[in-house]
């Protein structure tokens, strides 16, 4: 695994029915959320797809981030089956 630089919390709104901002995901509990395995969401970090921050030794999201990222992917998802 390579090692992770600390990224910051984006401070892109999200809408609809998307968590509040503060509310923090552990990758296995991100993974959940987005239908995928918590390695997955690590690749997704690797990939600088999804911003994550540090709590202690602890990597965290943020839940509206990571409820954004799902919409932006279901929306790419339905135009390409469109």
């Amino acid at each position: 695994m390579s090692e992770f630089t600390q990224q910051p919390a984006s401070d892109s709104p999200s809408g609809g029915d998307a968590a509040p901002h503060g509310e923090d995901l552990t990758a296995a509990e991100a993974a959940r959320r987005l239908g995928v395995s918590s390695l997955h969401v690590i690749d997704l970090l690797e990939a600088g797809e999804l911003d994550f921050h540090m709590v202690g030794s602890d990597i965290c999201f943020d839940a509206a981030e990571v409820d954004s990222y799902k919409a932006d992917r279901a929306s790419r998802e339905s135009l390409v089956g469109a």
